[in-house]
């Protein structure tokens, strides 16, 4: 009877701590919810208790000349009757593996009206660069529309029951207060792997190293082999080697004659273009003469007096705007017979 009423006490004891532990946990999730609170360590000694509070923006934490200490370090002493209580205020180590701080960030985004969606994916690719091995967030509320819902995405693997999960999942919870309701945010990040788990992932990089190292092996032993064959095979005859260099020769020396040959026959071919370009010119001023000596006569038989029954001032202009479109049709053609003449000559 004994016994049993001491492991009794033993275990009421126990419960109470554990009680006191939970109310102090949400007393400081209250306070410093600004400074992004993630969780606190209690560490009991003799002479005092030590509080080591793990926040994400430890300046709001500690206030203007530790105001904001002193105020929770009285608190707790009065309030909640814990013994030289000393706090310790501290940043996340890696904030993208901490589930409570990340369920907090999502928090105060949706309550920026960022979407929930987009906010999630940031966050677990942020997760799995941080180098967890799986993470899972969980909304659920009324996120669009009158009914509530819950949308759930994870990432990786994740272990959601047993022994394992107390140590190596971290879980996370927090709540965004909108205009239609409030939202509740779960965030699970799994940080280790299993053992069992981490032998196969170790057979495999192992036999993936193995048949790398085989796979090297063969490569080499080709090369040796190839390289073995280049060597039996017969060496070419002096003679032959000295044929195949007098053939570079004579090829190099009728290739010169080649160039040489083409760098003169280009200066005549300019002197022909200079040649053709002057016979243009002056087929073309000539062509010009003939056309205002056209033009001229023409003009001199339409101003001969003409009988004053038969034509009148209408007539005559008439008759000279004729004459002046009969010349320009005339100027146009001899310009396309010129233009003709002058391609083919280029072709040719």
């Amino acid at each position: 009877m004994l016994n049993e009423a001491r492991l009794y006490m033993i275990e009421r004891k126990f419960i109470e701590d554990h009680i006191k532990s939970l109310e102090i946990e949400e007393y400081l999730a209250k306070v410093l919810e600004k400074a992004d609170y993630s969780h606190t360590d209690i560490q009991i000694t003799p002479l005092s208790t030590r509080l080591v509070v793990h926040v994400g923006r430890p300046g709001i934490a500690i206030g203007r000349a530790g105001k904001n200490i002193e105020m929770i370090t009285n608190i707790l002493s009065e309030k909640f009757g814990v013994k030289n209580p000393q706090l310790d205020i501290q940043s996340i180590e890696n904030p993208d593996l901490d589930a409570t701080y990340v369920a907090h960030q999502i928090s105060s985004a949706i309550e920026r009206y960022v979407k929930p969606n987009r906010i999630t994916n940031i966050y677990l690719r942020n997760i799995m660069r941080a180098g967890a091995y799986g993470a899972e967030i969980q909304i659920s509320g009324k996120i669009s529309g009158g009914r509530g819902r819950t949308d759930k995405k994870q990432v990786g693997y994740i272990k959601k029951s047993g022994e394992f999960v107390i140590d190596n999942v971290d879980r996370g919870f927090s709540v965004a207060r909108m205009k239609p309701g409030v939202l509740g945010i779960k965030v699970m990040i799994m940080k280790n792997l299993p053992e069992s788990m981490l032998i196969e992932k170790r057979i495999k990089d192992a036999a993936i190293a193995v048949a790398k190292e085989a796979a090297d092996k063969k490569a080499a032993e080709r090369k040796a082999k190839e390289a073995k064959a280049d060597e039996k095979a017969e060496p070419k005859d002096d003679k032959k080697v000295d044929d195949a260099k007098e053939d570079k020769a004579d090829d190099k020396k009728e290739v010169k004659k080649e160039i040489k040959k083409e760098s003169k026959a280009e200066p005549k071919k300019e002197e022909k273009k200079a040649t053709v370009k002057k016979e243009k010119e002056t087929k073309a001023v000539k062509d010009v003469k003939d056309k205002k000596e056209t033009v001229k006569k023409e003009k001199a038989k339409v101003a001969k007096p003409v009988d004053k029954k038969e034509t009148t001032k209408k007539e005559v202009k008439k008759e000279e705007v004729v004459t002046e479109k009969k010349v320009a049709d005339k100027v146009k053609a001899t310009k396309k017979e010129e233009t003709k003449a002058v391609a083919k000559e280029e072709k040719k």
